[in-house]
C-alpha cells in the first residue's frame, strides 16, 4: 500500500512569501512553479512543488489525481461544481501548488463561502481546508455543537475562513490530536480566546503554553462545565457528546476525538482510510514512537459505534454499518497481529 503524502523527512517545499496573491497568482519566474507535464491543458494545472499529500486528490477527485509522484490535473472540471471544488482544492493546497489561469471570482468565492464544508454523511461536523503546510498538510474539522464549538488540529490561520466560522460560532475548544499537526493553534486560539487541550505527553516547548494538559489514559469528556484546573472541565465519568479515546502509538500521547451525535471519529494520524483497498489502515512507516501500541490502541475502538473516519492524513472513511467497521477492524487487527504479544 502506498502512503501519497512525502512527509517522512518532514521537508516540504517553503514557496516565496509573494508566491500567493489573491488567490490564483504565483510568480512565473520561478520555475518550480511552471506546470507540470503530467496535466492536461486549461484552467487548472499542479506546479513542481507539490508534496504529494493527496488534498487535492479527494476534495476534487474528478479534476485531481496522481502522475509520477506527485498530483496533477486529469481532467479540466466544466460544471460549475466542479470548478467550485478544485477551487477549494486550490484554496487548501498547503504549498501553494495548484494555479488558475483563468479568472472567475465569482466560482472562488463560492469556493471560499464553502469551506468549512459539511461532511457527507454528518450534521454537526465540518472539514475547514485550507491545509497548513506547518501541519505537514493535515486535515482539520470543526465541531459545531451547542456547548461550543470545537476545532480539530489546526487549518492555515487566515482571515477568509476565520469569517466563515465566525457563521457558525466561532471557535470555543481547539483540540490537538498530537504534536505533528499543530501549525498556528497559537493565533487561532488569539483570535478566538478559545480552550486548546493537548495530552501532556505532546507537550513540548511549540506547545507548552496549552490551557489544557490531559492526564493519564482517559477517556475524556468534554462536559462544557466551567474549566478547572486540575479537572480542565474533561469529566470522565459524565456521557456526553465529545469522547476523547487515549491512541498512543503514532506518538506517546496521541488522542482521538469521537463526537458521538455524528457517530465521527476524529483520528488524527492514528488510524485512516486505505487507499487502494477497501478497508482501514494505519501509516507503520511514518510512526514516531511504537507500532505495537497503535495497533493496541486501535482495539479500543471496537468500543466506539463510529461510522467516519476523519483523519489528518491520509483519506476519510465512510463506512456504512457496524458490521462493515468491525470486519475492516478486525481484518488491520490481523494484518498486524504478529506485532501485539
Amino acid at each position: 500500500m502506498a502512503l501519497h503524502c512525502r512527509f517522512v523527512n518532514r521537508a516540504v517545499v517553503q514557496p516565496r512569501a509573494d508566491a500567493y496573491k489573491g488567490g490564483m497568482q504565483f510568480d512565473k519566474r520561478n520555475s518550480s512553479r511552471q506546470p507540470r507535464q503530467e496535466n492536461v491543458t486549461g484552467q487548472f494545472y499542479v506546479d513542481h512543488t507539490c508534496i504529494d499529500c493527496d488534498t487535492c486528490r479527494w476534495m476534487a477527485p474528478k479534476t485531481f489525481t496522481q502522475a509520477g509522484g506527485q498530483s496533477a490535473v486529469h481532467t479540466q472540471p466544466i460544471d460549475q461544481d466542479d470548478v467550485v471544488r478544485a477551487y477549494q482544492a486550490l484554496l487548501s493546497c498547503p504549498t501553494f501548488s495548484i494555479h488558475s489561469t483563468v479568472s472567475r471570482p465569482e466560482l472562488l468565492k463560492a469556493a471560499q463561502e464553502g469551506l468549512p464544508a459539511l461532511v457527507p454523511g454528518c450534521s454537526n461536523v465540518y472539514h475547514t481546508g485550507w491545509a497548513d503546510e506547518r501541519s505537514y498538510a493535515g486535515a482539520a474539522y470543526l465541531i459545531v455543537r451547542e456547548g461550543g464549538n470545537i476545532l480539530v488540529d489546526s487549518p492555515r490561520f487566515n482571515p477568509v475562513l476565520t469569517r466563515q466560522i465566525d457563521k457558525l460560532g466561532g471557535v470555543k475548544y481547539q483540540f490537538l490530536t498530537h504534536k505533528d499537526d499543530i501549525g498556528e493553534h497559537g493565533r487561532w486560539q488569539q483570535h478566538y480566546n478559545s480552550t486548546r487541550i493537548i495530552h501532556e505527553e505532546e507537550v513540548d516547548s511549540r506547545t507548552q503554553d496549552v490551557e489544557i494538559k490531559l492526564t493519564g489514559e482517559g477517556p475524556w469528556r468534554i462536559t462544557g462545565e466551567p474549566l478547572g484546573q486540575h479537572t480542565g472541565g474533561m469529566d470522565q465519568g459524565r456521557e456526553d457528546d465529545v469522547q476523547l479515546i487515549f491512541t498512543p502509538g503514532h506518538t506517546e500521547g496521541h488522542v482521538c476525538l469521537y463526537y458521538k451525535p455524528d457517530k465521527a471519529l476524529m483520528s488524527g494520524d492514528h488510524l485512516a482510510a486505505a487507499y487502494d483497498y477497501e478497508g482501514l489502515l494505519i501509516f507503520q512507516d511514518f510512526n514516531w514512537y511504537s507500532v505495537p501500541e497503535q495497533v493496541k490502541s486501535v482495539r479500543k475502538l471496537l468500543d466506539y459505534d463510529f461510522l467516519h473516519v476523519l483523519p489528518g492524513h491520509g483519506r476519510p472513511a465512510h463506512i456504512k454499518d457496524a458490521g462493515q467497521r468491525l470486519k475492516w477492524l478486525t481484518s488491520l487487527l490481523a494484518q498486524h497481529q504478529s506485532l501485539v504479544a
